[in-house]
């Protein structure tokens, strides 16, 4: 199955959506997607975003990109 083109944009919408959880009263966290090499594409989290992730954060990200990772492609 080939993988969807999707802008760096859409795609960091997407991922936040993911993370979005209304129970929770955390801050939204300041995400870029930038191109890589290896893997297509991977997230960076903004330094002051990152203080505020705790373990469980990390994971839920981390999974969210592999399922990402697996349907969507950076455009060019």
């Amino acid at each position: 199955m080939a993988k969807k083109r999707i802008s760096s944009v859409d795609l960091n919408w997407l991922i936040l959506k993911e993370l979005s959880d209304p129970r929770s009263r955390a801050k939204r966290p300041s995400l870029a997607v930038i191109p890589d090499e290896k893997q297509g594409w991977r997230v960076i989290v903004a330094r002051e975003s990152q203080k505020f992730l705790n373990a469980v954060d990390e994971r839920r990200l981390a999974d969210v990109q592999r399922r990402l990772r697996l349907v969507y492609d950076l455009r060019p």
